[in-house]
């Protein structure tokens, strides 16, 4: 005998862009207020909605209802006219249908399903009328000519009771024992239909996640159509792709889950202030720029742009020099920092010198044979003394010029001129690079002011930017970005670019290009796949953006909480992840760390006592989704509490 092969509907081959059902009840009732049908508020509609499908189930004999059996108890309940039931039905029927998409995911069960068993069946505990969700299948690629489509409003089954697989199989003539049936329901779509004799496989993939969760932000009936929406495009965009390892389902997720709408509420912002501030142009900064920028031309796709967006090569190094020569403190900074590693390439690059005027200039005591060796704090300090004595002064300044005149020159073909209405964006964090291209562009000695767009500021180091600065994390939900250097990091490694890191730049047959650092220890192939997801949310948010607009402090602090969540409570998976990915502090990157290790408790103990023992920028959440919780959440506890002692709990 031939096999049968069914599926559930809703939440396993079909989803909603709303994350719960009754979440669209709420925005039915927008546009009914809205188009003068109903004057209730949206909520109070929703309510009454909810409430008369209730009624209508209990009046129903069988329980299962029709859309025509609960719009008769709401109108009765509302004092509604026909003319009146009917507009509302249709607006109902049409914000479904609208809201409704195919699951990517259930598309490789259903062809395999339809390879061996033919024809499908699709078995729904749905009110809808049969000829209109078939018609929305069809529109998704799930249905074919040839399948059937039970519905328990008419069958007046359900498959929770068995009647519905009861009444299918009479109507068919299939029998259970050659039946395969998959759903998403642990007892209506795997226990009961196993119970009678047919096998099952349980697929839950399009349930909401625990981020999708918290992104909707409530355990109740219903909630407001934006932050629906906010997790239903987390889903979505989680369900575009079938991850093929673990690894890469961490970073899809993480990338649908945090980035994404982290990401995208940031872009849209800047646009908007952009727009507001009658800026002409934005300049999205290599390297953790370049996903924006890929956000904000996807935001920008089939509609008018009144902000041009581009992407301009950019690094703390190709820009250094101009504004530190006038500082001594900045000065020395750029020739001997503080940080983890530091070499003497380093220090020659920082000055706009290199290799070569090294060997024909250090002294013996100062070349040390290996360039690319870190220095001790005594050596680097040296090194400074001798570089920065005032008979070497002009050799820097000199080669400070000749690097910055050529930024000026690829800066001019970018369009980058004093003087423009333009504005430049970064994740951040003390608008070094900003200072840097002011003093690249300076006329007359002035710099030139520039605005600058960030996802997160900390107090800016002098010399400051002449221009303003804006933080979207500072304005809506401040980041303790001086008293947890992970955040940095982190969100440095969610942007990373798909290329090295800008040197210099030259010319090349008339043009001006930047001149690119190999790109590190990283996984090309990992960030392009993070990168995807990013969008995969942002398309799936832009979808529906004018569905229910998000009140704009709203929307940014919700998406903000949503890194929190993540930076603060990782999971094991992603601290295994994310707490690995190399990264590098470094003006000229040489040296990569990790923001986690794999302490045992000795090694832990150790790093306890000895911060030179600990990851650079510790990220001690993900570290305690390793192991040694109590322990570390007790050294959070009075890390934040020494913190809050000098009034810095931010």
């Amino acid at each position: 005998m031939k096999s049968a092969a069914s599926f559930d509907v809703f939440d396993t081959v079909v989803t909603r862009d709303f994350a719960h059902p009754r979440d669209l009840f709420v925005h039915v009732g927008a546009g009914l207020r809205a188009d003068g049908i109903s004057p209730l508020d949206p909520l109070a509609f929703a309510m009454a909605r909810w409430d008369a499908e209730l009624a209508a189930r209990r009046e129903s004999p069988a329980v299962e209802v029709t859309l025509d059996e609960i719009y008769a108890v709401l109108a009765r309940t509302l004092r509604w006219d026909p003319a009146t039931l009917a507009r509302a039905r249709e607006r109902e029927l049409a914000t479904e249908g609208r809201h409704l998409h195919g699951v990517p995911r259930a598309r490789p069960l259903l062809a395999a399903a339809r390879a061996s068993a033919g024809p499908l069946m699709f078995l729904s505990d749905m009110y809808l009328p049969s000829a209109v969700l078939g018609g929305w299948l069809a529109r998704e690629g799930v249905m074919a000519p040839g399948d059937l489509l039970f519905i328990s409003g008419e069958t007046r089954a359900n498959k929770s009771s068995g009647r519905m697989f009861e009444f299918v199989r009479d109507a068919t003539g299939m029998t259970f024992g050659q039946w395969h049936h998959t759903g998403d329901h642990p007892f209506a779509d795997v226990a009961k239909p196993r119970e009678l004799g047919l096998t099952a496989t349980h697929f839950a993939d399009v349930h909401l996640t625990a981020r999708e969760r918290r992104a909707r932000a409530t355990d109740g009936e219903f909630a407001p159509p934006w932050r629906s929406l906010l997790a239903g495009a987390m889903r979505r965009a989680r369900l575009d792709r079938l991850p093929a390892t673990e690894r890469e389902a961490v970073l899809w997720e993480t990338g649908t889950a945090v980035a994404g709408p982290l990401f995208h509420g940031f872009v849209r912002w800047t646009l908007a202030e952009a727009e507001r501030r009658g800026l002409k142009r934005l300049y999205f900064l290599a390297r953790d720029g370049q996903i924006f920028w890929r956000i904000a031309r996807q935001i920008q796709a089939g509609r008018p742009a009144a902000v041009e967006c581009r992407y301009l090569y950019a690094s703390r190094l190709a820009f250094a020099g101009p504004a530190e020569l006038e500082s001594p403190a900045a000065l020395r900074w750029l020739a001997a920092p503080t940080g983890h590693f530091h070499s003497l390439r380093q220090t020659l690059l920082q000055l706009g010198l290199d290799e070569a005027w090294g060997r024909d200039h250090l002294p013996a005591e100062l070349a040390v044979p290996d360039l690319d060796a870190n220095l001790p704090p005594a050596t680097r300090e040296a090194l400074a003394d001798w570089l920065l004595a005032p008979s070497r002064r002009q050799v820097v300044r000199e080669a400070v010029a000749v690097r910055a005149a050529r930024a000026r020159a690829y800066l001019a073909a970018e369009g980058l001129r004093a003087g423009e209405p333009v504005g430049l964006v970064d994740a951040g964090w003390l608008g070094s690079i900003q200072r840097n291209l002011e003093q690249v562009l300076a006329e007359d000695g002035r710099p030139a002011p520039l605005t600058g767009f960030y996802l997160g500021l900390m107090p800016p180091a002098d010399p400051r930017p002449a221009g303003e600065m804006l933080g979207f994390t500072n304005l809506h939900a401040p980041i303790p970005l001086v008293r947890e250097e992970s955040h940095k990091v982190l969100v440095e490694l969610m942007a990373q670019s798909d290329h090295g890191q800008v040197l210099n730049f030259r010319e090349a047959g008339g043009r001006w290009e930047p001149v690119l650092n190999a790109p590190g220890p990283v996984n090309l192939d990992e960030i392009r796949l993070f990168q995807e997801a990013i969008l995969a949310f942002v398309r799936r948010a832009e979808e529906t953006a004018d569905a229910a607009a998000a009140p704009p402090g709203d929307f940014a602090r919700a998406v903000i909480a949503l890194y929190r969540d993540f930076h603060d409570r990782p999971s094991t998976r992603e601290a295994r992840v994310f707490g690995f990915l190399p990264h590098a502090d470094q003006l000229y990157e040489q040296r990569h760390a990790t923001l986690c290790a794999d302490f045992a408790l000795s090694g832990l103990l150790r790093a306890l006592r000895d911060y030179r023992l600990r990851p650079p920028h510790w990220w001690i959440g993900g570290q305690i989704a390793l192991g040694h919780g109590p322990l570390l959440r007790a050294f959070r506890g009075a890390k934040r509490a020494w913190w809050r002692l000098r009034g810095r709990a931010e």
